[in-house]
C-alpha cells in the first residue's frame, strides 16, 4: 500500500505541470490536414505527419528524464517536429525524413547522456516485445503484416547501430518504431468506427497492466519504481485525453503505459526463462479468472477479449516451450487482456 501511494503522489507532482499546459502541447492536432495522410502512405511519412505522435513521444521521454514536457530538450523538440511537418505539407518528403531522424536524434542522445546505456536497453526491450506479438494483432493494427516487417527491419537497424557502438542511432531506430506501431493503431478499422470504444479499451487494459504491475512485484526496486511511476503517469495523461475526446492520443499513451508495467515486472531487463514461465502462470490465472466472471453466457464483445486472450497465451506458451523467451510480450498481453474481464 505505501508503494502505491508513493508512486501515485509523485504521478500527482508531475499532474500539475502536464494538466496545467496550454493546447499547443496537451491538445490535438485538430486543422493538422498531415494527421489524415492515406492509409497506405509510407509508414515513416506517416509518422512524420502526424502530430499527436510527437506529443506522446515527448510525454514518454520526458517522463523518463523527469523533465517538463516544455523545458529543454523538449521544446525544442517539438519545434522540430513542426518544422518537419511544414516541409511534408510544401512536398518536401526527403528534407521531412531528414528533419524527424534529427528531431528524434536529438532528443534520444539528450536520454543517453542522462541514463547511459540503460535508457536503450528499454527501448530495446519494449520494441522486442512488441514485435513478438504483433503477428498476433490483427484486432489491433492496420497493415500489421507489413507493420511486423516494419518494426522487425527497425529492430535490426538498432541491433546493428548498437554493435557498432552507435547506441544513440539504435535508439532512434527504436523510437521510430514504437511511433509507427502506435500510428497503425490509430489507422485500424476498429478505430476508425469507434474510436471512443478503442480508447476506451485501451485505458481499461492499461489500468490493469498497472495493478497486475504492482501485484507481482509488491517490493519493487528503485528502477521498478521509477518505471512505475512513469506508467502511472502516462495512463493518467491518458485519462485526460479520453475526458477531452483527444482519442488518438489517448490509445498511444495508455499503450504506453501497459508496455512500462511489463517492463517493471521485468525489473528493466530482458526476461528469463523463469519470468515467461511465471508470467505463463499468471495469465492462465488471469483466463481462469475471466471465464469465471463471464459465465456461460459471455456477451459477443466479452467473447471475441476472451478468445483473443487464449490466443494470445497459446502463442506465448508455444514460444516459451522452444526457448524463445520473447513470448513474455505475448503472455503479458493476454494476462492484461483477461483481466479486463474481472470484475
Amino acid at each position: 500500500m505505501k508503494k502505491r501511494l508513493r508512486i501515485l503522489m509523485l504521478a500527482g507532482l508531475v499532474a500539475i505541470g502536464a494538466v496545467g499546459c496550454d493546447d499547443s502541447s496537451t491538445g490535438p492536432a485538430s486543422g493538422d490536414p498531415l494527421t489524415e495522410l492515406d492509409v497506405n502512405a509510407d509508414l515513416e511519412l506517416q509518422v512524420v505527419g502526424d502530430a499527436d505522435l510527437a506529443e506522446v513521444l515527448i510525454d514518454d521521454m520526458s517522463l523518463s528524464m523527469a523533465t517538463p514536457t516544455d523545458g529543454p530538450p523538449f521544446g525544442e523538440g517539438r519545434e522540430c517536429f513542426r518544422e518537419a511537418r511544414q516541409l511534408l505539407s510544401n512536398g518536401d518528403e526527403d528534407a521531412a525524413r531528414i528533419q524527424a531522424r534529427e528531431c528524434r536524434m536529438n532528443l534520444v542522445r539528450a536520454m543517453f547522456e542522462r541514463h547511459g546505456e540503460s535508457a536503450i536497453d528499454e527501448l530495446f526491450v519494449r520494441v522486442e516485445s512488441l514485435v513478438e506479438r504483433v503477428g498476433e494483432a490483427s484486432d489491433e493494427f492496420a497493415r500489421f503484416a507489413e507493420l511486423e516487417a516494419k518494426l522487425q527491419g527497425l529492430l535490426e537497424e538498432a541491433y546493428s547501430l548498437r554493435d557498432g557502438g552507435d547506441f544513440v542511432g539504435a535508439g532512434e531506430r527504436l523510437v521510430l518504431a514504437l511511433q509507427i506501431a502506435d500510428r497503425m493503431r490509430h489507422r485500424h478499422p476498429d478505430f476508425d468506427r469507434d474510436p471512443q470504444a478503442v480508447a476506451r479499451l485501451a485505458m481499461a487494459r492499461s489500468g490493469e497492466a498497472i495493478r497486475l504491475a504492482e501485484r507481482l512485484i509488491p517490493a519493487p526496486t528503485l528502477k521498478q519504481e521509477g518505471l512505475l511511476f512513469r506508467a502511472v503517469e502516462l495512463r493518467r495523461r491518458a485519462q485526460f485525453s479520453f475526458e477531452h475526446a483527444w482519442y488518438r492520443r489517448a490509445v498511444a499513451q495508455a499503450h504506453r503505459a501497459e508496455q512500462l508495467s511489463l517492463v517493471a515486472v521485468l525489473n528493466g531487463e530482458r526476461p528469463t526463462v523463469e519470468d515467461a514461465q511465471r508470467l505463463l502462470g499468471f495469465a492462465d490465472e488471469m483466463i481462469a479468472g475471466a471465464q469465471e466472471a463471464i459465465g456461460d453466457a459471455p456477451t459477443e464483445p466479452q467473447q471475441r477479449i476472451l478468445e483473443h486472450a487464449i490466443r494470445l497465451r497459446n502463442r506465448g506458451a508455444e514460444a516459451i516451450n522452444t526457448w524463445q523467451w520473447r513470448g513474455v510480450g505475448l503472455l503479458w498481453r493476454s494476462a492484461v487482456t483477461a483481466a479486463v474481464l474481472i470484475p
